[in-house]
């Protein structure tokens, strides 16, 4: 049996939001997370940046729940609970080599984010997930993210769905990698993750675009109906 998580299964997450007419066009979509990028990268933003986008998702869908996620590369605990308290976040995910024990100086749960090469071997993986799941307040889901050498992600590299099927039979898995409109249907029927997250797959010449985010919103919200209704 799958750990409970606090994010809801068949969640979608939207990352690296930078406006807040964007963020309104996930979470009228459908969208249940919205990912701000507080690491450097192209999409990177500010508290006050995220805070403005994070405040008009929320006036656009009234009381339903809407989570904030902040994506942060060995950061520190310090920069990141201040952060989060600035930009109101609801989770913090956590893309570099941070310990199991940082968990414990954060003052948010957590979405730990693996990244791992083509080949690597289940159990291998199983390993890292253990050494996390000792911690006092382990990760609420974990991440599993397309490996590119040079960047912790938004490159469109996809993930290894094999292995995901393979995790998520175990554990909340998010898939993430090189997932689009077109195949995030494929994504969740192959590998059955617990959510999905999408970035550079909903943009058109690097912005987001909200007639993409919408397709695959609407795309991943009928795999996961789909999945649900064949289950015994």
């Amino acid at each position: 049996m799958i750990r409970p998580s606090a994010i809801a299964p068949g969640s979608v997450k939207i990352c690296g939001l930078r406006e807040p007419i964007h963020a309104q066009a996930a979470v009228g979509a459908g969208a249940t997370l919205l990912g701000f990028i507080f690491a450097p990268a192209r999409r990177r933003v500010d508290a006050a940046t995220a805070r403005a986008a994070i405040d008009a998702a929320r006036a656009e869908v009234g009381a339903r729940a809407v989570l904030a996620v902040g994506v942060f590369v060995d950061a520190g605990p310090d920069e990141m609970n201040a952060t989060a308290e600035a930009a109101g976040l609801d989770l913090l995910q956590l893309h570099g080599d941070e310990p199991p024990e940082l968990l414990a100086e954060l003052g948010r749960p957590v979405i730990k984010v693996l990244r791992i090469p083509a080949g690597t071997d289940a159990a291998h993986v199983e390993s890292i997930i253990a050494s996390y799941e000792r911690a006092d307040s382990p990760p609420v889901a974990y991440l599993l993210e397309g490996f590119d050498p040079a960047a912790h992600g938004g490159t469109g590299v996809k993930a290894d769905w094999h292995l995901a099927a393979d995790l998520a039979r175990r554990w909340p898995l998010m898939l993430a990698g090189g997932l689009t409109p077109e195949n995030v249907g494929s994504a969740i029927r192959g590998a059955a993750p617990w959510a999905v997250d999408v970035s550079s797959g909903v943009e058109s010449d690097g912005v987001k675009d909200p007639a993409r985010m919408s397709a695959f919103i609407t795309a991943a919200r009928a795999a996961f109906s789909e999945a649900r209704a064949s289950l015994p």
